[in-house]
Formats: C-alpha cells, sequence, structure tokens
C-alpha cells in the first residue's frame, strides 16, 4: 500500500500531537527566585526523632496560596494522616480521630511529639528563611541557604538542584533541643497544580 504526501504528512501531525501530550511538563512556568513560588506539588520524606520517639513518613504537600496539604503515608502509628489548613484554621484527619486547631504546626504535634512550624517550614523548603520570625542566616558563594538560626531550630541546606528555573534545596536537616528532623525532597514541582 502506498501513502500519499498529504496522508504522510497528516500522520506526522497525528504522531508529534500525540507525543506532545506524553512530555507535558511538571512546572506550570519558570520563575527567577524561589521567593516567586507560591504554590507547589511536591514528594519526598520526613524523619523525625525526639528523646523517646522516632519514625518516618512518605509525604505528597500541595501548597497555594493561603492554603496547603500534607498527605503522610506510613509508620507514624496513624498509618496515613492528612494534614490540611487555610487562613486561621487547620485540621487533621486521621483513620481513628480527626483534630482541628488555628495552626498547622500544632496539629503537626499529634503526628511527630513536637511543635513542627509549618508556616515556616512553607518558606524552609524553599530555601528561604521565614519572614515571621528573626534567623540568623548563612549562604554559599551562589546565594543559597546552607545554614538558618530561626525559631530555636538549626537548620541545614543541601542537595540544592536547578528546577523551573531556580535552584531549590531537597534536603533540610533540623534541630531544636532533642528533636530532630530531616525534609527529604524526591520530587520539586514549583507552580504545579494538583
Amino acid at each position: 500500500m502506498t501513502l500519499s504526501p498529504i496522508r504522510i504528512i497528516s500522520l506526522v501531525f497525528v504522531a508529534l500531537a500525540l507525543s506532545a501530550c506524553q512530555l507535558r511538563p511538571t512546572t506550570t512556568g519558570t520563575f527567577e527566585h524561589p521567593n516567586q513560588i507560591d504554590r507547589w506539588a511536591m514528594s519526598g520524606k520526613l524523619g523525625y526523632r525526639t528523646a523517646n520517639d522516632g519514625g518516618s513518613a512518605s509525604f505528597d504537600w500541595t501548597q497555594k496560596p493561603n492554603r496547603g496539604q500534607i498527605r503522610f503515608s506510613g509508620p507514624l502509628g496513624f498509618g496515613s494522616a492528612d494534614l490540611r489548613w487555610d487562613s486561621g484554621r487547620a485540621e487533621l484527619i486521621t483513620a481513628k480521630e480527626q483534630y482541628q486547631a488555628r495552626s498547622p504546626g500544632e496539629l503537626a504535634w499529634h503526628l511527630t511529639g513536637f511543635w513542627l512550624p509549618v508556616s515556616a517550614l512553607q518558606y524552609w523548603a524553599r530555601g528561604l528563611p521565614w519572614p515571621g520570625a528573626h534567623g540568623e542566616a548563612d549562604y554559599d558563594e551562589d546565594g543559597h541557604l546552607q545554614t538558618l538560626q530561626q525559631l530555636g531550630w538549626s537548620l541545614e541546606f543541601d542537595r540544592y538542584q536547578p528546577v523551573a528555573g531556580v535552584t531549590l534545596p531537597y534536603r533540610i536537616k533540623a534541630r531544636q533541643n532533642g528533636n530532630r528532623f530531616t525534609l527529604l525532597i524526591k520530587d520539586w514541582q514549583p507552580g504545579a497544580e494538583k
């Protein structure tokens, strides 16, 4: 069977259109600075340790302006948990119970046994000091945040990777008194809508 030039061109366009559908970008644009990112999707692992306990969980975090959701799964004692918040209210839903509070940091205590400053973590995850409190920061020669003392936490940022026009940390280690957590980001999608 011989194909006419018009059919060949049509088949090429159909093939290109189908392949373009499979190459969807994971971000909705590029950014010049991490502080421009006001929405994202990320996934990874959270490990924590207190004087009496420790554990880890996988997480999927979706952030939009003024609201967010982190879904935890794994051996936290809950099986899975959803932490959701918007302006002035937050809720934590597990298989057994539901908690409500004014901030997500208060509710994170039920997961880890210590106050986890989720509002600050929204900045720390982007390699930025939280503007809501004084902090002492050290940067490398490229301007990437390396260490930060803020809210009583000592933080280290590393494994920076370029994504969506900016360079973002993929690991954050934090210590406060006898409490520690490590946020290991496996998939960073700045600007993504989930």
